[in-house]
């Protein structure tokens, strides 16, 4: 990463790296976590770019991008669960105030997981359409129910996992139940 490139390519390297195994899981995570803190909505945006990637090319490998999946909803999890800034004893008032603004902007909402769902709802189509192709409605389905756990009470991703339900395919159904027992 270098410190003059756009941040939101920045992000989208660090993902393509962690999601392709050249990266361990630490590194990527804290990069994240890192870039996020500066400037959340980049890495937002990342995540919204390779879940483009993820669903359009479902139909490529369905095993590869299952995992891929998985990998940004694990993404999101994380950056929602340690985004809180960390203030370390000694600091100033304006840093312990910008702890507090971060802090309550975090009790706020689970902004990276509800983005990425509410990302992940739109292209999965909107209520009564969904994809022709089976490996990108599963691929829509396993992230909606994924990012349902993360973002609980969600009205639209309730509804789309019902339509889900009652899918033609008994794997997509399945999974669809999974995410509504939540």
């Amino acid at each position: 990463m270098s410190a003059g490139a756009d941040p939101i390519a920045n992000a989208v390297q660090v993902l393509e790296q962690y999601i392709s195994g050249e990266v361990a899981e630490a590194n990527a995570l804290s990069q994240l976590l890192h870039l996020h803190q500066t400037n959340d909505k980049c890495v937002v945006a990342a995540l919204a770019e390779k879940t483009n990637t993820v669903i359009a090319n479902a139909d490529k490998g369905s095993v590869a991008a299952a995992q891929a999946g998985n990998l940004l909803v694990g993404v999101a999890r994380h950056l929602d669960t340690n985004a809180e800034a960390e203030v370390p004893a000694g600091a100033s008032k304006a840093a312990k105030a910008a702890g507090a603004k971060a802090a309550a902007t975090k009790a706020a909402a689970k902004s990276v997981s509800r983005h990425l769902l509410d990302h992940v709802l739109i292209l999965t189509g909107g209520q009564n359409r969904a994809a022709k192709d089976n490996a990108i409605r599963a691929q829509g389905c396993s992230l909606v129910a994924d990012l349902v756990f993360a973002v609980p009470g969600h009205q639209r991703a309730q509804e789309k996992l019902l339509e889900f339900a009652s899918d033609r395919l008994p794997s997509i159904r399945e999974r669809a139940v999974r995410g509504l027992g939540h």
